[in-house]
């Protein structure tokens, strides 16, 4: 049996199993629907056909099968969501063309990276400065895994070797930590846009802050993990990643007019966002067409080579899952899983415990579906749990997206697939260092809830 033929089957059956084990007699529409879903993302898993056509035959097979009328399942591209997602793709392309986002990180490298242990903060360090101006962590991740792919190659660095994936990973978590604390961050403004008419306000600043203590916490975290996973190995060869970033500097000369109108450019439309309460525009839309204006003679930046750039398939992907918790809201499917929630959150008696719970809800939703799909459907219902309980519900939904990026296997996040595509991280390594983010970060949960935000909420 070949492999395509096998992965087919594989993907059927896991489907057949989960929608056998979640039938709801009363409605088989349910049925249905798991194994158009769960078939779905095992297809995006086991990449059986191209990201595009799973997207684009799910919406259909919803329609087809009458689970979804079309104005449901296509609902997805009235939101701000494709669009903002687009448009920091087009960011991520002007960055990568004039090379300001390569300056940045190789500056931090070359200034900051003179050991392992100080080379993995340089790498979080650059993932804060890239990260406020490309709001998109999967364009950043694709920039960070270019820069640090090449850094293992100048090195002759063995791929699956212990230096390698401590290199490539400390790239990943350079990349994905800062994101946490940024708008608009593809899960964050996902969850916060379904619950906005509930008086939970989408706000740059107020989300950065709020959010800021788990983001260090976790970073300094990581970097302890890194340290004591691989920091001998790499050690070995630091002389040579800085001769490699010193070098790639020095090939780029001082910083181009280009570069500067591109920095004026980003600044301004994650200006236009977060400002929001002064000019009365919806933030999404007027950081879209503040990046829109990069086409304009005002700015003359962004060319027709950059929108051939643009991941197409990916924001496909993305209204997708949106489609899988949309759809899944109209079957009832979030009301049921928030009544298998509220017993648990109701036994524990303290915010931090609550933030805990919401935390290991994330996680283990991301193993069911896509973290997108999951901050579409479960959003409100937590929203509802927190209110109906006299909780504040900003913890228990950032404790939900902090769970929703955990992973174990790299199916379960489009940023740790274009990590894992670089072949330099062996399989059982990254499960171990995921494994023990995934505790780590839980602490970090306790400890904001217990702490940070019981001064800020």
């Amino acid at each position: 049996m070949n492999t395509t033929l096998r992965n087919w089957l594989l993907a059927a059956g896991i489907a057949a199993t989960g929608a056998y084990l979640l039938y709801d007699p009363s409605n088989p529409k349910i049925g249905l629907y798991w194994f158009e879903t769960i078939f779905a993302i095992a297809a995006f898993a086991f990449e059986i056909l191209p990201l595009f056509s799973t997207a684009v035959l799910l919406l259909m097979a919803y329609i087809v099968t009458g689970i979804s009328s079309p104005d449901l399942a296509f609902v997805g591209w009235t939101t701000p969501i494709p669009w903002v997602c687009m448009c920091g793709m087009l960011i991520g392309a002007l960055m990568e063309r004039t090379r300001l986002s390569d300056r940045i990180a190789l500056m931090a490298i070359s200034k900051i990276g003179s050991t392992p242990l100080r080379l993995y903060l340089a790498m979080l360090v650059a993932g804060y400065a890239v990260g406020a101006i490309i709001p998109d962590v999967v364009t950043v991740t694709i920039l960070f895994m270019t820069i640090a792919s090449g850094m293992c190659a100048s090195m002759k660095l063995e791929k699956g070797s212990k230096a390698a994936t401590t290199l490539i990973m400390a790239a990943f978590f350079g990349a994905t930590i800062p994101a946490t604390g940024y708008l608009p961050n593809n899960v964050g403004i996902v969850g916060l846009l379904m619950v906005k008419d509930m008086g939970v306000p989408i706000e740059w600043l107020s989300f950065f802050i709020e959010n800021i203590c788990f983001s260090v916490l976790v970073g300094i975290a990581c970097i302890g993990l890194l340290h004591f996973f691989g920091s001998k190995e790499l050690g070995r060869y630091m002389e040579q990643c800085l001769s490699h970033a010193q070098e790639q500097l020095n090939e780029m000369g001082s910083i181009s007019r280009e570069e500067i109108k591109t920095l004026v450019l980003t600044s301004l439309a994650l200006a236009a966002f977060a400002t929001e309460p002064l000019h009365g525009i919806p933030g999404y839309y007027a950081f879209c067409g503040v990046v829109l204006l990069g086409f304009t003679p005002l700015f003359g930046l962004l060319k027709q080579e950059d929108i051939g750039k643009v991941q197409f398939s990916i924001l496909f992907f993305i209204v997708g899952c949106m489609a899988i918790g949309i759809v899944a809201g109209s079957l009832g499917i979030p009301q049921w899983m928030a009544s298998k929630i509220v017993p648990y959150l109701e036994s524990v008696d303290s915010l931090a415990a609550s933030s805990l719970l919401a935390y290991c809800t994330g996680i283990l939703a991301n193993f069911a579906l896509t973290p997108v799909a999951a901050a579409t459907s479960l959003s409100i219902p937590l929203a509802n749990i927190a209110g109906s309980l006299g909780l504040s519900i900003k913890p228990l939904l950032y404790s939900f997206f902090y769970g929703l990026d955990q992973f174990v296997f790299p199916y379960e996040l489009a940023a740790a697939l274009i990590m894992f595509s670089t072949g330099y991280v062996r399989m059982k390594y990254l499960i171990q260092i995921m494994l023990i983010r995934m505790v780590l970060a839980g602490i970090a949960v306790w400890i904001v809830a217990s702490t940070y935000w019981q001064w800020i909420f």
